[in-house]
């Protein structure tokens, strides 16, 4: 059921998006055809997960998303018919940990805002360390996404996928130093993007 609806939302906003906020997509490749990774992007504006999930047409992205657009029904039914589920900011929500870790252990691609909200003017704001967390727990690929911004009607939108964020070496560590770092090449390799 959720499958159609998400199909269904992309089959309507792709035209609306590809007319008034066209973009330049690049690394397309760069997401693999099956199996999980964690799609990881800069995030300038509440459209962003819509976008991207008009742009990634063949697989299913499931994003995390602040509880408080959870709290209205109609709109948390509109949310989870998207495949997104709530993550309580600001506090450890081990529900949202576990739901990620369940979804890339199930082949799913997870899609992470790391900034933990939205920079306006697309500056370069600190990504918080959950995103190393999950993506060190589940061993999965780490794929960066910048999109350029802001979004102007008619104005083309650069989209740039990287190729996977290689974290091999830091094993499963969990220690804030390791987090910390791993979380620092994440930032790094999807603000590269922006050159």
């Amino acid at each position: 059921m959720a499958q159609r609806f998400y199909k269904a939302c992309c089959a309507v906003m792709r035209p609306v998006y590809d007319l008034v906020f066209p973009a330049k997509v690049e690394g397309l490749e760069n997401i693999p055809a099956d199996g999980a990774c964690v799609l990881v992007s800069n995030h300038i504006h509440a459209r962003d997960p819509f976008y991207l999930a008009v742009k990634v047409r063949d697989r299913y992205l499931h994003f995390m998303a602040k509880a408080e657009l959870f709290k209205f029904k109609p709109l948390a039914a509109f949310m989870k018919g998207l495949m997104a589920f709530p993550v309580d900011r600001g506090h450890n929500d081990l529900n949202a940990v576990r739901t990620s870790l369940k979804l890339l252990a199930d082949g799913h691609i997870l899609g992470l805002f790391p900034q933990g909200t939205r920079s306006r003017d697309n500056s370069r704001t600190p990504m918080l360390n959950g995103v190393s967390m999950i993506a060190l727990r589940a061993g999965k690929p780490v794929i960066p996404v910048y999109i350029g911004g802001p979004y102007k009607p008619f104005k083309r939108i650069p989209v740039r996928i990287g190729k996977p964020v290689d974290l091999s070496d830091f094993g499963r560590r969990m220690d804030g130093e390791t987090l910390a770092a791993a979380t620092r090449r994440i930032e790094d390799a999807v603000w590269s993007l922006a050159e």
